[in-house]
């Protein structure tokens, strides 16, 4: 023990040194925003790289496996996109347009890092702004939806699982213009909750939800949860449904993002609604 003192009193100068850089560069991201996105930044990149190794070392033994799943998705995808989309190799269009307008472009990624047991859940990408990664672009698997791009830096992308308290996703009952939000409430990673839905609607169990298209996120008619269990409301005019995910949170490996061409068009005119109600 005496020794142990003897040696931090021997570089006590060198402790103080790092503790006071270490504060100082602390009060300087948080003084200053333009420090605060560089940091940011730097820091995703670093820690991005550490998941992407982990990733790329430990996840190759289950490659092949995971292969064969997502081709079995992909195929599944396709023989019901009628469904709700058209699927291509390197688009997604939206099906009810007889244009042949292209809206949404797909990319394929996979996901480095994930929780499922917080109460705010976030995926890890591992592409980014290098790749034409944007924040507000939706991220689905071939199952359903999975989250929403909030960050990214050059090579990689943060988003916030549907596995969040913060996250809503807009939601429409399938064969219905009935619509809602479908919000996690923070326990079971399986389970969220659809709100807003009257209680005049006619619901069965197994029911399915997807994607309203009222958001500029994602299109019209991606799954997002089948309904698990509901009931009637005493005290207002809407269901209580429990709704089970679509989306695996706890094993997702391979994701699509999708980008919305239109989605920067679609907001700037959707911001004079707030002008026009002045």
């Amino acid at each position: 023990m005496d020794s142990l003192f003897r040696f931090l009193k021997r570089i006590h100068f060198l402790l103080i040194f790092i503790l006071l850089e270490v504060v100082s560069i602390i009060m300087l991201v948080r003084g200053d925003t333009r420090h605060n996105s560089v940091f940011n930044t730097s820091a995703n990149y670093m820690i991005g790289s550490i998941y992407d190794f982990t990733w790329k070392y430990v996840g190759y033994f289950h490659l092949r496996e995971e292969n064969a799943m997502l081709m079995q998705q992909l195929s599944n995808i396709k023989t019901n996109s009628n469904d709700f989309i058209r699927i291509d190799t390197a688009t997604f269009q939206d099906h009810a347009d007889s244009t042949g307008r292209v809206d949404y472009r797909l990319r394929t990624a996979s996901v480095i890092k994930n929780s499922v047991s917080r109460h705010s859940n976030f995926l890890t990408l591992d592409i980014g702004s290098d790749d034409g990664i944007k924040p507000d672009m939706g991220v689905m698997s071939a199952a359903g939806v999975a989250g929403v791009v909030v960050a990214v830096s050059k090579h990689y992308a943060l988003a916030i699982s549907i596995l969040n308290r913060k996250t809503g996703i807009s939601a429409k009952l399938k064969g219905s213009n009935f619509y809602g939000s479908i919000t996690w409430p923070g326990d079971d990673y399986r389970y969220a909750i659809l709100n807003e839905i009257p209680n005049h609607v006619e619901l069965h169990q197994g029911d399915t939800a997807v994607t309203s298209g009222y958001s500029a996120i994602f299109p019209v008619g991606i799954p997002v949860a089948t309904i698990e269990d509901f009931y009637k409301n005493s005290d207002d005019n809407f269901y209580s449904i429990k709704v089970k995910l679509l989306t695996d949170l706890k094993c997702l490996t391979n994701v699509f993002v999708i980008e919305n061409i239109l989605q920067d068009e679609r907001k700037k005119l959707e911001e004079q609604e707030t002008k026009i109600a002045q």
